[in-house]
């Protein structure tokens, strides 16, 4: 989940459109759920493969294991796959930050799983499925839309973190000086990704970068 924009109401609105918000009565069972998710995993093997173009909804539906028909009593059209993509990992990347938020000592459980952090932003699948949604995202306002709102959500959450790491000294640093850290802190884990595309071996590397990455995170979190 990447980018960041302004515009968040529209943005919003944009997020309605493609993925209608569930009602009392129009709230998805367990099977449905279960069902888009597997849509879900399907389309971003067929993404991360042959591209967001390339890849067409007969070739998604085969590797889903049902009918096309299916697929579209699920999602409208590709775009609408994409952008439930989108909002699955952003929702993921919410969900540990608030995980850390529970911890005694947030910078220390940061530190704990440098490893296991880098390790999640050097494969290389998922970085090129990340590119890959990157690229359209570029080309297509609707999506970028989507993608730059759930990514404001994140950035929410990591603007959070932080200060609740830098503790009563957070009301001494100003605020811009917390937005940079933010934005800092994301550039440095989203430079993995890219990265583990340009250097498929780069997870060999972990050893070598976790000590640098914990130097780096004790100043972007320290006061």
């Amino acid at each position: 989940c990447a980018g960041r924009g302004a515009g968040l109401g529209r943005d919003t609105a944009t997020i309605r459109r493609l993925t209608p918000a569930p009602t009392m009565t129009t709230a998805p069972t367990e099977r449905a759920q279960a069902r888009r998710q597997q849509v879900l995993d399907a389309a971003s093997d067929a993404f991360r493969r042959r591209g967001f173009h390339a890849a067409s909804m007969a070739e998604i539906a085969k590797l889903a294991g049902m009918s096309p028909g299916h697929i579209y009593n699920l999602f409208e059209n590709k775009d609408e796959i994409i952008a439930a993509i989108v909002e699955r990992d952003c929702a993921e990347i919410v969900q540990r930050i608030g995980e850390l938020q529970q911890e005694g000592d947030v910078l220390q459980a940061m530190l704990r799983e440098t490893e296991k952090a880098i390790d999640e932003h050097s494969q290389v699948a998922d970085a090129a499925l990340e590119l890959e949604v990157l690229a359209e995202a570029s080309r297509n306002p609707r999506l970028a839309a989507v993608m730059h709102a759930k990514q404001a959500l994140v950035h929410d959450k990591a603007l959070g973190l932080i200060r609740q790491t830098l503790g009563p000294a957070a009301a001494e640093v100003p605020a811009s000086e917390i937005e940079g850290r933010a934005l800092l802190l994301a550039a440095l884990f989203n430079g993995l990704t890219a990265l583990s595309v340009r250097l498929p071996d780069q997870a060999r590397r972990i050893p070598d970068m976790a000590p640098v990455m914990r130097r780096l995170l004790q100043v972007l979190m320290a006061p």
